[in-house]
């Protein structure tokens, strides 16, 4: 039986009672009297009395309501506990938002080789931007929004605009020695690789399978950033899709600690300039494609994902993606 953990007293005390005949079923009763904000995290209908019980020979159709799964949960699991404490968003740094152990000592080797200099900025909040909403509120897109964007791109795919077959042989060529023989399931996993490395740098953990045409989660997490920031011609200057993509890396980023239930899921997206071009399209963006093959686009300086997030490879001195 799983039991339902929380770091209320009265519920603790409750527990204790589990297992013994009239005072388990007291206990229960108790538990699903209290108000909703002091519900233990963990629910089961066979456990209690204000539901019906599942039974195990119900139809396959007859599927239960999924268990609540909010950030307050965590909060009654552990506490105030620091690893899921909510501090107030409008103070968060750039660090603060995608910092980690792992990436702190890489950060401070760097620094140490004089490879790298961070600014005040990059540990201070000076925005008044707010950031971007959580990953929590997600709508995907259909295979069919992304084909439409290929449809008018034919040259498009997860790297951006390739035009010469040769240029396509050579980054495959590159993929291919960034995988050397490994697993790369086992690449994936928290034992090999940090959450930094595979979100910042998704190119090392590449194995060119699949196309852009299924990219349904990197192209659908693309367009939720991009439609709540403004587009506005700056002075001289515009961004390229792969800037952006940097950017929209470090959002990636930050929600795995602000949702660390989802982890595992936000490490498999693998965010590209493609999918910033598909997102781009699909909200109507003026897309600019020189002859360079860069795509580029009018977006505002003063967007949340620009003054709020980093771009690691604008620190980038000698050495970064090693």
């Amino acid at each position: 039986m799983t039991q339902p953990f929380t770091s209320d007293d009265r519920l603790s005390n409750a527990l204790l009672l589990s297992g013994q005949g009239k005072g388990a079923e007291d206990s229960v009763g108790q538990l699903s009297n209290l108000p909703d904000t002091e519900q233990p995290a963990i629910v089961h209908p066979n456990f209690d009395p204000n539901q019906t019980p599942i039974d195990p020979a119900r139809p396959l159709q007859d599927i239960p309501e999924p268990a609540r799964r909010t950030n307050s949960q965590l909060r009654r699991l552990y506490g105030k506990s620091v690893h899921f404490s909510q501090p107030n968003e409008h103070s968060l740094s750039k660090w603060r938002l995608i910092g980690s152990e792992a990436l702190a000592e890489h950060l401070a080797l760097l620094s140490a080789a004089k490879l790298m200099t961070l600014p005040d900025s990059f540990y201070h909040n000076y925005s008044d931007q707010p950031l971007s909403s959580s990953l929590e509120s997600l709508t995907l897109l259909d295979m069919a929004d992304i084909q439409r964007a290929i449809g008018h791109y034919p040259t498009l795919n997860r790297y951006g605009f390739v035009v010469s077959e040769s240029k396509v042989n050579a980054r495959a060529h590159k993929l291919q020695k960034t995988i050397y023989s490994h697993d790369p399931d086992e690449l994936l996993s928290s034992i090999y690789a940090d959450d930094w490395q595979v979100v910042l740098q998704p190119q090392q953990f590449e194995t060119g399978e699949g196309s852009l045409a299924t990219d349904i989660m990197a192209c659908s997490v693309a367009v939720h950033v991009l439609k709540q920031c403004q587009t506005r011609k700056s002075i001289n200057h515009s961004y390229s899709a792969a800037q952006i993509c940097e950017y929209v890396r470090s959002y990636l980023l930050s929600q795995l600690s602000i949702a660390p239930m989802h982890r595992n899921q936000y490490r498999q997206i693998r965010l590209f300039a493609g999918h910033i071009i598909v997102a781009a399209y699909h909200l109507g963006w003026s897309i600019q494609v020189g002859a360079d093959e860069e795509c580029h686009f009018n977006l505002s300086s003063r967007c949340g994902l620009l003054t709020r997030y980093a771009n690691m490879p604008d620190y980038h001195i000698n050495g970064w993606s090693s």
